[in-house]
């Protein structure tokens, strides 16, 4: 966190809190409520973290409307604690190391390309033939554009960022290091014990304001096109395979694998290593939990845990059963030798 000093009060009027306390104390940082220093502030978001408080050593805590504070901390009283610290945490972050307007002169740009105003261009960067950059792109180091790549006003591709032929990304959109745009896909036939390969010639659609993760790969459609909609945040390490459509607004956590033309809807959200199989449709808002995996279509308004994914209630009776399998067997066991016992008894009898 960069050096930077503030007094309480003035990040009270900077992201328009009422302050409750003395505002005359400076802040440099922003902390836990375990960890916080004196010159550091804190925040809670129910009442019972507000339990932790009596012993934090802050300057200050955000807190919502009706959460209490103990009397050794000034309080700075918002509706919105999770944007309010998203918003001081902006008052302290450094700013970022991006390359400032202009062609780096080692940057290698074809003369077809058309660059926008205040287009910024890195270190070593490569932008092909006819690339098209909008207003205020930035392009960081050894970022490379290949031939016809389209990229929407104020977007940022942070180092090692590529983006082959065609592919077309939005405006306000973050890329970050070493993501991959517009591979192919992974498509092949099998004929006379070889694996062919089959041509992918669609491209990648990204939509405004979306973000995504390093290291995350986005597959060209094998026709038409691989679509990520507006809003979409894509977390570092996700694999999207060729024809996927991603809806608005959708939250995909790192690891997550989606095959072949699988269709999220709009608001869809995925945990850590979850998954889709190919030509699966996932309803609108619907949820699936970390590790889980769509075999088959999900509706709407869903939450969804378990291999194949399952209403997610009837996961977690399944899981609970899961832990009481060794007793069941044993049980099981016992009966059976009971039964074996009585038939045994009973045969005798006849004799």
């Amino acid at each position: 966190m960069v050096e930077q000093s503030w007094t309480i009060g003035g990040i009270a009027q900077a992201i328009g809190a009422e302050l409750e306390g003395d505002g005359r104390r400076p802040v440099r940082g922003f902390a836990a409520i375990e960890s916080a220093r004196e010159d550091e502030l804190t925040f809670v978001v129910d009442a019972r973290r507000a339990a932790g408080l009596a012993d934090c050593r802050a300057a200050g805590v955000l807190a919502g409307p009706g959460v209490a504070a103990p009397a050794h901390l000034a309080v700075l009283r918002v509706k919105d604690v999770e944007a309010s610290v998203a918003a001081v945490l902006g008052l302290f972050a450094p700013p970022e190391d991006l390359p400032a307007p202009g062609v780096h002169p080692t940057a290698v740009v074809d003369g077809s390309a058309r660059l926008g105003r205040d287009v910024a261009i890195g270190p070593c960067a490569i932008v092909g033939k006819d690339v098209v950059l909008g207003d205020g792109v930035v392009l960081s180091a050894h970022v490379c554009l290949a031939q016809g790549v389209e990229v929407g006003e104020k977007t940022v591709l942070m180092p090692g960022v590529v983006v082959r032929e065609r592919c077309r990304i939005g405006r306000r959109c973050r890329i970050h290091s070493n993501a991959v745009i517009g591979t192919d896909g992974f498509g092949y036939y099998h004929r006379d014990g070889v694996h062919h390969k089959v041509p992918h010639v669609g491209i990648v659609e990204i939509g405004d304001d979306v973000e995504i993760g390093a290291c995350a790969c986005v597959d060209r459609a094998k026709f038409g096109a691989t679509r990520i909609g507006a809003g979409s945040k894509i977390d570092n390490l996700v694999q999207l395979a060729h024809n996927v459509q991603l809806g608005r607004g959708a939250l995909l956590a790192a690891l997550v694998g989606l095959a072949g033309s699988a269709k999220l809807g709009d608001y869809v959200a995925l945990g850590g290593m979850a998954g889709a199989r190919d030509n699966v449709c996932i309803g609108d808002r619907t949820v699936v939990a970390a590790h889980s995996v769509a075999l088959g279509d999900l509706p709407a308004d869903g939450v969804y845990g378990g291999i194949p994914a399952v209403p997610i209630e009837l996961w977690r009776r399944i899981v609970q059963t899961w832990t009481r399998l060794p007793d069941m067997r044993q049980a099981l066991k016992d009966l059976q030798a009971r039964v074996n016992a009585l038939e045994s008894a009973t045969n005798d009898d006849r004799r």
